[in-house]
């Protein structure tokens, strides 16, 4: 697996309900040639257990997610904007509206 760097700093984090469901969503934006994501473990700020979410730079991106995945609306926890202030990384739930 190749590594990918996204900014340390600002980046979006889309939480899933289920561990499964974040793992082939990225396997299948990997294979489809959209290699801008990266698999991370889920902060446990957001979601306790041993879950996965996928790290992606511009809320754009989102419209590749459902593209690769028409449940994509019944399969996701959250998305939340991440920033860090003063040395911690503060995590700012974005709403989804149905045409992003």
């Amino acid at each position: 697996m190749n590594i990918k760097s996204i900014s340390r700093g600002k980046y979006y984090i889309a939480v899933f309900k289920s561990r499964n469901y974040a793992v082939q969503l990225y396997y299948k934006l990997e294979k489809g040639g959209y290699s801008m994501f990266q698999l991370i473990s889920t902060p446990c700020q957001l979601r306790g257990g041993c879950s996965y979410s996928i790290k992606f730079s511009k809320l754009n991106d989102l419209n590749y997610f459902k593209r690769f995945s028409p449940d994509f609306d019944q399969e996701i926890f959250g998305i939340y904007y991440v920033d860090k202030r003063n040395g911690t990384k503060i995590y700012e739930p974005i709403s989804l509206n149905k045409s992003t």
